[in-house]
């Protein structure tokens, strides 16, 4: 006997899926969440989420002063807040807490990868075809995505986001109906997760400005941000199979000699101090707590015997999805670089002669006070690098540690395009940075550790569903969608070939 039948280890991307198709085909189901449900009750105030101009002890995991880049050093109260900063060697790696996990911090990006470059990543069993007609869609489905409305682009909170294309344009960027467009250069304005209506409302002066204001990793205050507890998991919990417990903090993973698996899991308050400890067993078990939590709790088991059926290959093709941070300064024009959201238009530059490269819009409140004429533009820009590290165990100090460089060819690929955009329309393009990201990949890939469906090699009913399966790299674009996509495709096959009801 066990305490149920399936437990889903996490609530981001991955386990949100795994949740509510668990749910559906009726599978008893735990996800455990380490960290807090985050409820909005009063969308007319930051009653719910700290924020970038006033951050507190909800805004990251159990620090006693922030460590979000550009924002290092403030004091706020230790407690379980939304974003963790995890610092690996000269990176911070940025991972989302709480119920809806990545969701929480994200900036609601649901972007699709093309098809000529994903079938250069994943294994040939994944079919772009099926992925494109069926996968990617349903997840837009689910969560709402739609594109940015013209007058909310034509809005002066958006100003930077309007110049941007307009300078694309100027620069021989057409627009695109889609990412997948053949790898053709061009603009596209793709699907979002974010609710457009709150966001007028938000222009209006009806809620607190929250997406409109530039506040995105700590969370929206306003609900203008379709999180996965508001689509995926509540619709998993609508099931009645499906029961999610926060402050939940899964410290071991083991198979059990008369089968399934067992779980061992601190019990949390908010100031992270432990107050009780249980061990749960379950029949199936699905890893999907992030890059950072699956492959920390995988390379452990195996190390110290608990999974030791792993094959070596853990640990491996670990990616950053070809993260930069490039800003084009000193430009004719006003932006408002303090204002709006990130993503909603993508410039594809995908015959870059370095690397193909996809550059989007990425505001942050202090903008306005590091560029007083407001003349900038600040993007992500994701290259489609090879460059991959590795996670490894530290016995001495029973830590897993990564092996990671940045890649100098991806900073060179953003270098290439800003300057491009810039030689048409004006301004300067200071150094590229890349010591961070929210979009960490790999570890436990598929093809290497786990087969296409998500399950680990060596044991029956033990699946991985989130972004360590994936091969280090989403492919030119932000992984959420990537990431969901492929957890459908994993749960639908998992479904008919593996769970018995």
């Amino acid at each position: 006997m066990t305490d149920t039948k399936a437990i889903v280890i996490g609530s981001g991307f991955g386990g949100a899926v795994a949740a509510l198709r668990l749910g559906q085909a009726g599978v008893e189901t735990l996800v455990l969440e380490r960290g807090r449900r985050w409820q909005i009750e009063d969308p007319t105030s930051n009653a719910t989420f700290a924020t970038f101009r006033n951050p507190d002890g909800r805004a990251e995991w159990l620090n006693s002063v922030t460590k979000t880049p550009g924002y290092e050093g403030i004091a706020i109260e230790k407690s379980t807040g939304v974003l963790e900063i995890i610092e690996k060697g000269d990176y911070k790696f940025l991972v989302g807490c709480g119920v809806g996990g990545g969701s929480l911090a994200y900036g609601g990006i649901l972007i699709q990868p093309p098809k000529e470059l994903f079938e250069r990543v994943f294994p040939a069993a994944i079919d772009y075809e099926e992925m494109n007609s069926v996968y990617f869609p349903r997840v837009q489905e689910v969560i709402g995505s739609s594109p940015i409305p013209d007058d909310i682009l034509e809005s002066e909170y958006y100003l930077g986001l309007k110049v941007l294309e307009q300078h694309a344009l100027k620069s021989g960027f057409p627009y695109v109906e889609s990412t997948n467009c053949g790898l053709v250069n061009g603009i596209n304005r793709f699907p979002m997760g974010v609710d457009w209506d709150i966001v007028r409302d938000e222009i209006a002066g009806k809620k607190v400005p929250s997406v409109i204001a530039a506040e995105f990793w700590f969370g929206n205050n306003s609900g203008g941000k379709k999180t996965l507890d508001r689509n995926y998991l509540k619709l998993a919990e609508e099931t009645g199979a499906v029961e999610i417990r926060t402050h939940h903090l899964v410290t071991k993973v083991a198979a059990r000699s008369e089968g399934g698996y067992a779980v061992s899991v601190d019990i949390i308050n908010d100031a992270g101090e432990v107050v009780d400890r249980q061990t749960l067993t379950c029949e199936y078990l699905f890893m999907a707590a992030g890059v950072m939590g699956t492959c920390e709790l995988l390379i452990k088991a195996k190390a110290k015997g608990a999974l030791p059926k792993i094959n070596d290959a853990l640990g491996q093709g670990f990616g950053n999805d070809g993260d930069t941070y490039a800003f084009r300064t000193n430009l004719a024009e006003t932006t408002n670089p303090h204002l709006g959201g990130p993503g909603a238009i993508a410039v594809l530059n995908y015959d870059n002669p370095i690397l193909p490269c996809v550059m989007m819009r990425a505001p942050l409140p202090r903008f306005e006070t590091d560029f007083p004429k407001k003349n900038v533009i600040g993007t992500f820009v994701f290259a489609m690098t090879n460059n991959r590290g590795s996670f490894s165990y530290n016995s001495a100090s029973d830590t897993v540690e990564l092996n990671f460089e940045n890649d100098p060819k991806a900073k060179e690929a953003a270098k290439y395009l800003a300057e491009l955009l810039s030689k048409t329309n004006g301004g300067e393009v200071p150094p590229i940075a890349s010591q961070i990201t929210g979009h960490q990949l790999g570890g436990a890939c598929m093809g290497q550790v786990c087969d296409d469906r998500g399950r680990v090699e060596g044991y029956r009913n033990l699946y991985v569903v989130d972004g360590a399966l994936i091969p280090g790299s989403s492919t030119c674009v932000n992984p959420a969608l990537t990431i969901a996509a492929i957890a459908e495709r994993c749960l639908d096959r998992i479904l008919v070939e593996d769970i018995r009801s």
